[in-house]
């Protein structure tokens, strides 16, 4: 309003002192006013667009958010017909150039900021904060830049018109250079308050950038940088840790999430505790937490206070009444001249925190090329059994086993299990205990028993069609109660398919199946082997066991552990233990199998205790299906 009231002014002064010039030095003053105030509404426009889609990032009530978005649109439009009015009666050359600069800017940044309002009403917050400060911060800039341009293009064309008027009149120039001049302070005045307003938005949308929302902590992105300025710097030695909140998704499902986000403040202010000012928390997201220690110098330094981490973040934290236990697993990785950026830093820091997962969670490890290693073999073997699994098997590196089971009472071979095996393209062999557990872990292991449900069908068939009869072949399944739902009907259809009974197979159950199986199942469970299936217990005594699987599922066998047999029957305790497991199944009328047998001593102890049947290398190693039919036209 000052500079407009100036203008004014300037404008009734001049035509006083010049009627001859009266027309065009009005014109001058008007044209000037108007395209300054023009300029500065677009200005005003772009940047409270910004703030108020900033509003709307912050706010989670949907009504609110409906209002800011209407002011979002309006402004818009404000925005739309100060440039309208302004592009109409520019005729300046160089500001009609600045303004073909411009069109493209805010074209693009409105589409951005549309975008990000999306982004904002799918919530998500991470993707937001990264369109604002990459893409919608920059471009405002740019847009701010040419249109301070503007402002300059016109005062420059204005300031062109009144020198050449006052070369037509030398008296008026004294007096108009002094309001021209007046003005221009004005302007200068005006443009820092609007820089500084702007500098302050500037800087709340850095923060934002920059912040994680919930805890004040650097944000993933900012810590990323430190770290990255820190390698390139800081020569001496630093470490990074990966915090993760034990069995977090638990403490969610059970309090709720708004439970969950006071125990990460809680729980990042409790890391804190033992910072030093040069060290730096970063919450990278979720219940993840990354820490730079500056403040140590040797791995022994870091040990000491990891230590101390781990020992006080197994604590408690009262929320809202209630008493909720938390611990961590964490991670370290020191710096050292192998590393040659952050990645390969976090990558180490991970893989240690994977570790420290691993060995029960609630404590911490350093990286190691040891573990390292051993998670990449890991990854290679998990990529290898995809890779055979979705080829169906073409090259044959899958393939199955049976080893007999034998009666003990009379020696006959009358069921066998079903091992599998897989020896890659090298000739390698890759021993169940190593790829079972990966696949388990992946999900793989659907596909895997899936595959082994179908060779055993195959294989069940052929021998019928061959002449041999009354070999039960048993299938091992595992995985969650999903998994296992799904794979029963799979092995129903197959029973079906190849023309079979039930009763041609038994299913020996894991551990983690017993711990998840469902009330469905069970009653699937429950008609199969009415039909016939044999239903086994593997590994009884170990794990999850509990009697009262005994009572609740389909039973028909024990199978006991081989880690109760090995030391038989010298061991005392495994005599008793396996004693109790036999008299246990007899009394429920369930069968006992013996896994692991592999002296005579144990074959006769378990004769003597009139344990069923026995399986392990001293009776019969793992076989493929012509050296079992050979064995089995022997028996």
């Amino acid at each position: 309003m000052l500079i407009i009231a100036m203008m004014i002014f300037t404008s009734f002064y001049t035509t006083t002192l010049s009627n001859t010039n009266k027309a065009q030095i009005i014109n001058t003053v008007k044209q000037k006013s108007l395209n300054t105030k023009l300029l500065r509404d677009m200005s005003r426009a772009i940047s409270e667009r910004s703030i108020v889609l900033n509003e709307m990032i912050q706010t989670s009530d949907p009504f609110k958010r409906d209002e800011l978005f209407t002011k979002f649109n309006n402004i818009a439009t404000d925005y739309v017909v100060a440039k309208t009015a302004l592009k109409n009666q520019a005729s300046d050359k160089q500001l009609k150039q600045l303004f073909e600069k411009l069109e493209p800017i805010t074209r693009s940044n409105g589409a951005l900021q549309n975008s990000a309002y999306d982004l904002v009403l799918n919530n998500k917050h991470k993707e937001v904060i990264s369109l604002f400060v990459n893409e919608i911060m920059p471009r405002q800039k740019r847009a701010l830049d040419i249109i301070r341009k503007m402002e300059i293009a016109q005062y420059k064309a204005a300031q062109s018109s009144i020198h050449q008027t006052e070369k037509e009149s030398e008296k008026d120039y004294t007096t108009l250079l002094f309001f021209n001049f007046a003005s221009i302070f004005a302007s200068i005045l005006l443009t820092i308050v609007i820089l500084k307003k702007q500098k302050k938005n500037d800087d709340k949308l850095y923060y934002l950038a920059n912040t994680d929302t919930l805890t004040g902590l650097p944000n993933r992105n900012s810590f990323i940088r430190k770290v990255e300025k820190t390698i390139l710097y800081q020569k001496q030695t630093f470490a990074v840790a990966f915090f993760d909140i034990d069995n977090f998704k638990s403490i969610n499902d059970n309090y709720g999430h708004e439970t969950g986000d006071k125990i990460i403040k809680a729980f990042s202010r409790k890391i804190e505790e033992y910072l030093k000012p040069d060290d730096v928390l970063s919450r990278f997201g979720g219940d993840e937490f990354v820490l730079m220690l500056q403040s140590i110098t040797s791995k022994e330094e870091a040990v000491i206070v990891i230590s101390k981490l781990s020992k006080a973040l197994d604590t408690t934290f009262i929320i809202d009444g209630n008493e909720i236990f938390v611990s961590s697993s964490i991670g370290v990785s020191l710096y050292d001249d192998s590393i040659v950026d952050a990645d390969s830093l976090f990558r180490n820091a991970d893989i240690a925190m994977y570790t420290a997962k691993k060995l029960g969670r609630n404590c911490y490890q350093f990286f190691s090329r040891e573990a390292r290693d051993k998670l990449e073999q890991e990854h290679a073997t998990c990529h290898a059994l995809q890779t055979v699994i979705k080829d169906n098997n073409e090259d044959k590196q899958l393939h199955l086993k049976y080893q007999p089971l034998i009666n003990i009472e009379t020696g006959t071979i009358t069921e066998c299990e079903a091992l599998i095996r897989w020896i890659n393209p090298k000739g390698e062999i890759i021993t169940p205990d190593e790829f079972i557990p990966l696949a388990e872990k992946s999900n793989l292991i659907k596909k895997v028993n899936r595959f082994v449900i179908d060779e055993a069908c195959k294989q069940q068939n052929e021998w019928r069609k061959s002449g041999i009869n009354n070999i039960r072949i048993n299938i091992n399944l595992s995985g969650n109660k999903l998994i296992f739902n799904t794979l029963l009907k799979q092995f129903k259809y197959n029973i079906n398919k190849y023309n079979l009974s039930p009763a041609d197979f038994g299913i020996e159950l894991t551990e983690r199946t017993l711990h998840e199986i469902s009330s469905e199942t069970i009653k699937e469970l429950d008609l199969i082997r009415q039909q016939g299936m044999k239903i086994s217990i593997d590994d009884f005594g170990t794990g999850y066991s509990s009697l009262s699987y005994l009572k609740k599922l389909p039973i028909t066998t024990l199978k006991i552990d081989k880690g109760f047999i090995e030391d038989l029957p010298e061991d005392k305790d495994d005599q008793a233990l396996v004693k109790a497991i036999i008299s246990l199944g007899h009394a429920l009328n369930l069968d006992i199998v013996a896994e692991g047998v592999e002296t005579s001593a144990q074959l006769q102890f378990l004769q003597e205790n009139a344990c069923n049947i026995a399986q392990g290398y001293y009776l019969h190693h793992p076989l493929d299906s012509e050296q079992l039919s050979q064995l089995r036209f022997v028996a």
